[in-house]
């Protein structure tokens, strides 16, 4: 069971490159001059799957930039997950993860990237840096170790300017992260839960998206 829950919430990317402007005329000639709002988004995806085990899974939004995802599960043993969660932005922005956990223990949490709309900047979703622990991608070295500790917010990944254009809802201006998420319960447990929360935080000093092709980090 995956549900999700979205105050209201309005915000075009084209409008919020503009505000606040003010003019000046001097000569006949009109100057106008604008400030960059930046804005940096993440939400819920397609349904989460449950791959292995048994778990309920929900989602609610935390303000415009932040979700959260609640799991609970039955019994013991490991529990493996897919979380599609989605991502916008019109600058430069962190996604950042923290994990609480009662009776079960986080042990391993890895990312792949995908596009997933029209008005994405051409090559975006090549040019997100996943850190080396998360790297979920073909030919990634896996993690190895004990289980990611997620104990205050980690930086899971960057990326450049996403959405060209449109809303916080929009279907085609957004990539697509899914999280392969595990954890564990010793056996015999009769319940347990965990809340993971992600938060995308605007960098503005990133810089402009680079045409396809040209941007680090292209994958074959």
């Amino acid at each position: 069971m995956y549900s999700i829950t979205y105050p209201c919430r309005v915000a075009v990317f084209v409008v919020l490159a503009a505000l606040p402007l003010r003019a000046q005329h001097a000569g006949g000639t009109v100057t106008v001059t604008g400030r960059v709002s930046a804005v940096a988004a993440v939400s819920a995806g397609s349904a989460a799957r449950v791959v292995e085990g048994d778990a309920r899974v929900s989602a609610r939004t935390d303000g415009a930039r932040g979700l959260v995802v609640s799991v609970s599960g039955t019994r013991g043993g490991e529990t493996r997950l897919e979380l599609p969660i989605q991502l916008r932005s019109n600058v430069g922005f962190a996604l950042t993860a923290s994990c609480v956990t009662g009776g079960a223990a986080l042990s391993a949490l890895s990312v792949e990237v995908s596009d997933a709309g029209e008005f994405v900047h051409p090559g975006a979703a090549g040019r997100v840096v996943i850190t080396s622990a998360f790297d979920g991608r073909p030919g990634a070295r896996p993690a190895s170790g004990v289980g990611p500790d997620l104990s205050s917010p980690v930086t899971i990944l960057t990326g450049p300017p996403i959405s060209m254009s449109g809303t916080l809802d929009s279907p085609n201006n957004m990539i697509e992260v899914v999280l392969r998420v595990v954890f564990a319960a010793p056996p015999g447990t009769r319940g347990w839960h965990a809340e993971l929360s992600f938060s995308a935080t605007p960098h503005v000093g990133t810089g402009r998206p680079t045409p396809s092709g040209h941007g680090a980090g292209k994958r074959e």
